[in-house]
């Protein structure tokens, strides 16, 4: 056994063992190179702390962290198919976690699908515990919002900036897709807009493909959460022209995930996110 930083392997082909790995489990990834340097960029991934594990040549498994200071995060893991069962998945989980030891990270946080048993269990026996449930929504029909909250284009030191007060005023504890830190480093990426109305004022993080569109953030610092995020949801349906709306990985303890759903938005997929102190 091989094993490469994934900073040694040609990006292509690492995003090429990544997408065959994926393309049969609950959530499927399909990277190309440029999101997937985006996605590297937004989320802290360390490719000089990732690895990609070789048999004779042949790529056979990887992993890919992201840290930031003390905490770390397994952004992605997984082997080829004949390889599943055979104790390759444990190895590579215990070569990340001591590196990230010697790198000094002290926790390590995930996100599994809840409905893959195999994959909980795996974690598990490696002494990673749930921490609390993240919800994935959808919602496909128009909502019809009064005009009142007026949004404005802006940058995303601003966004950093009032996701850093919805953390310290409201107490709120996003998931590491959610974090002060994402936000500002997915520069140019989405659609970032403050939001302003007679009684309150917001942001709201949004972006959008070709058949939908979706909330990567918004959260109201003054004002209603509920009635801000109707209004989220009329002026990107309108500015898109689309009705199809998603969010992804909502943590059940985060005001937006209440808000959601009491504009009708269904729960579609239910995730774990589990953490390992290391120390």
């Amino acid at each position: 056994m091989t094993i490469k930083k994934a900073s040694e392997v040609s990006v292509i082909d690492l995003v090429n063992l990544v997408n065959e790995i994926f393309k049969d489990y609950a959530v499927p990834v399909n990277w190309d190179v440029y999101n997937f340097n985006l996605d590297v960029r937004e989320n802290s991934i360390s490719l000089d702390d990732s690895f990609v594990f070789f048999e004779n040549d042949v790529p056979v498994g990887f992993i890919l962290l992201c840290i930031r200071k003390d905490r770390g995060r397994i952004d992605s893991m997984g082997v080829i198919k004949p390889k599943r069962g055979t104790g390759l998945a444990d190895m590579i989980l215990k070569h990340a976690l001591e590196h990230l030891m010697w790198k000094g990270v002290k926790s390590v946080v995930l996100e599994v699908v809840a409905d893959d048993q195999r994959a909980v269990r795996f974690y598990e026996k490696n002494g990673f515990k749930k921490r609390r449930e993240l919800y994935s929504y959808f919602f496909d029909r128009r909502i019809d919002g009064t005009g009142s909250v007026k949004f404005f284009e802006t940058d995303e030191k601003r966004i950093h900036m009032y996701a850093l007060k919805a953390r310290t005023d409201f107490k709120r504890n996003p998931n590491w897709q959610r974090e002060c830190t994402t936000l500002l480093l997915a520069d140019g990426r989405y659609r970032m807009e403050r939001a302003s109305w007679r009684d309150g004022e917001g942001y709201l993080v949004w972006g959008e493909t070709p058949q939908s569109v979706f909330i990567v953030d918004a959260f109201a610092l003054r004002g209603s959460m509920d009635e801000f995020i109707r209004e989220c949801v009329d002026h990107i349906q309108k500015e898109s022209g689309k009705t199809a709306v998603t969010c992804t990985a909502v943590p059940e303890d985060d005001p937006l995930s209440r808000s959601l759903e009491v504009n009708g938005f269904q729960r579609v997929l239910v995730q774990y996110e589990m953490e390992l102190k290391l120390s």
